[in-house]
């Protein structure tokens, strides 16, 4: 049993030192900044006048004239209701093209 527990020992002893770093020391900025030169630079005396704007706006052109017939036709076309059933009252095939009158 004691040689368990000096095994034990010396290897939680062995895994401690290992686990440790060494401290580093902190970063020092060895970059040296250039001396600021005192510039002078010449302001204008008086302020500058604020920007206009000049541009006249282009006119909105009005929306075109339509009846209102010819817009309720328009908007029957644009959503189908004006499509027309084959001629003499024939009744639309099935997609997958099989009849209904049974050969």
């Amino acid at each position: 049993m004691r040689k368990i527990a000096l095994i034990a020992l010396a290897g939680a002893l062995a895994l401690a030192a290992c686990g440790k770093k060494e401290e580093e020391a902190p970063m020092t900025n060895n970059l040296v900044e250039p001396p600021v030169e005192n510039v002078i630079v010449d302001e204008p005396e008086a302020p500058l006048p604020e920007v206009q704007n000049n541009a006249v706006a282009t006119p909105v052109a009005p929306p075109p004239s339509v009846s209102e017939q010819q817009q309720i036709q328009d908007d029957a076309e644009a959503t189908g209701m004006t499509s027309r059933l084959p001629e003499g009252g024939e009744q639309s095939q099935p997609v997958d093209g099989s009849s209904t009158t049974g050969n």
